[in-house]
């Protein structure tokens, strides 16, 4: 992050050691923002270690600059609620002051680990996900997030990203008294707008310079509902509008989408980039992102970094994302293809000039309301607080 340190020093601890427990560093909202923080955090004297229950994924490298990394390597998939053991032995050997859970497998571990570590240090958890109806979660992750409200008590804080989430989760059982809103953040030096990055993107797609790239960026998943936005692109293109429907993110390449839309008539307006890291020289190259999600989202932080970007958005009205975007996105039910198509034509007939002043807007707001400094500072508080209740 360019100019002063997002944090200031604490002068009450002169070093503060803070353990993360995450699922994996594989490309990911959550682990994006993990791996982000951590410079931040740096800069104001607070060291990191990063316990990965998977083998670290794509984002290792990036964590690394900033961070030990401890890992059980375990595989994808194969991931049991507690792997006591090996949680054990690689607890005993880090001396953390506060340990920071990450999403539901890495909040568990963290609660686990902290009964083994050396030093009994408090424990806050992080949420990221949103809960409409726990029956449409996998089997699994129902389990986890039941153990998750039995074990919640014995946390210090529990950090959501979301009003609705937090709301969602105390419902189920979650301990209401430990809520803490951390509203995602961007870091808007690396998200902005680059003039260039339309046609280099066009290039990539070997697309005409012309046609408009309605993209969305996330890995595919049902909760997701990538299919309702395929729907909605096909709808605009048989009306004669000259889009392509990119999506970028893990699990696109052979996802069920290719089938949907060679049976739309659209395979050749459909574009998929796969697992990417380069997702800040992509963005800015869209002309309109947009989610679909019919659950699970909590805040999505792709609309926020394509806010940055100055790309106007459309979103469902899942989680906090109505909030994200105020009045400069569009919302639109859940699950409703045809409102969806509705709000992106408005984009799109609002021409070059309207989306670039929608864009500007959008901007502002992230820039107001979500910066990365923002979300550093909001860590490195709670954490400060947390240790000086504990003197």
């Amino acid at each position: 992050m360019q100019g002063e340190p997002a944090v200031s020093p604490s002068k009450e601890f002169e070093a503060i050691n803070i353990l993360h427990s995450i699922t994996g560093l594989n490309i990911g909202g959550a682990e994006y923002l993990l791996a982000r923080l951590l410079p931040n955090l740096r800069s104001a004297e607070i060291s990191s270690t990063v316990f990965s229950l998977m083998t670290p994924g794509p984002l290792a490298a990036m964590v690394s600059e900033n961070a030990g990394i401890v890992s059980l390597g375990l595989p994808q998939g194969k991931l049991p609620l507690l792997k006591l053991p090996a949680v054990h032995a690689a607890f005993r050997t880090i001396k953390a002051d506060i340990v920071h859970g990450w999403m539901y497998h890495g909040n568990i571990a963290a609660s686990a680990g902290r009964f083994f570590a050396a030093k009994k240090a408090p424990v806050i958890w992080s949420v990221h996900h949103s809960i409409y109806d726990i029956a449409t979660e996998k089997p699994l992750t129902q389990k986890l997030i039941r153990l998750s409200a039995m074990l919640s008590h014995r946390t210090r804080a529990i950090i959501y990203c979301s009003r609705v989430a937090a709301d969602q989760h105390e419902a189920i059982g979650f301990e209401a008294g430990r809520r803490v809103i951390i509203y995602n953040g961007v870091d808007c030096d690396e998200f902005k707008p680059d003039a260039e990055s339309k046609e280099r993107l066009s290039n990539l797609l070997g697309l005409p310079a012309r046609r408009l790239i309605i993209g969305s960026i996330g890995r595919f998943h049902p909760m997701k509902s990538q299919a309702d936005l395929l729907r909605a692109c096909a709808s605009l293109i048989r009306a004669g509008h000259d889009i392509q429907c990119l999506f970028v993110g893990p699990g696109h390449e052979d996802s069920p989408l290719i089938g949907l839309a060679k049976e739309l008539g659209i395979a050749d307006r459909t574009s998929t980039l796969g697992q990417n890291t380069e997702i800040p020289s992509i963005m800015p190259g869209l002309d309109i992102h947009a989610i679909s999600s019919a659950w699970g989202e909590a805040y999505s932080l792709a609309t926020a970094e394509a806010m940055a970007c100055g790309v106007p958005t459309v979103v469902t009205d899942v989680g906090d994302c109505a909030w994200v975007v105020g009045n400069t996105g569009l919302v639109v039910p859940r699950q409703d293809p045809e409102a969806l198509a509705g709000a992106l034509q408005k984009l799109i007939e609002a021409g070059s000039d309207g989306r670039r002043n929608i864009g500007r807007s959008a901007r502002q707001r992230v820039s107001d309301k979500f910066s990365m400094t923002e979300y550093a500072r909001n860590h490195a508080e709670l954490y400060g607080d947390i240790l000086q209740a504990d003197k």
